[in-house]
């Protein structure tokens, strides 16, 4: 298990209403250690929003951290991911 991994999650818990929350394994269970501030109109902007928030996280590590790059991911600007569950 790796104990530094941040998982991202975007969450739409109220329809047109989506939050990243960046989350922390702690054992079993996950804890969140980041979120928005407040709800974003797409999933995409969510995710886009979330991915921003892990790489200025990764950015604070600063050239002391392990070595590894955190953020993999690139999501065009421009492309909207649609809904987050099919219908």
């Amino acid at each position: 298990m790796d104990t530094e991994a941040i998982a991202l999650v975007v969450d739409e818990p109220i329809a047109g209403h989506f939050y990243w929350v960046l989350q922390k394994q702690d054992g079993c269970d996950c804890r969140p250690i980041d979120a928005a501030a407040g709800p974003m109109p797409t999933y995409g902007a969510a995710m886009m929003a979330g991915i921003a928030a892990l790489q200025r996280r990764a950015d604070d590590r600063g050239p002391g951290g392990n070595g590894s790059v955190a953020v993999t991911a690139f999501v065009d600007p421009a492309e909207d991911l649609g809904p987050p569950t099919i219908h």
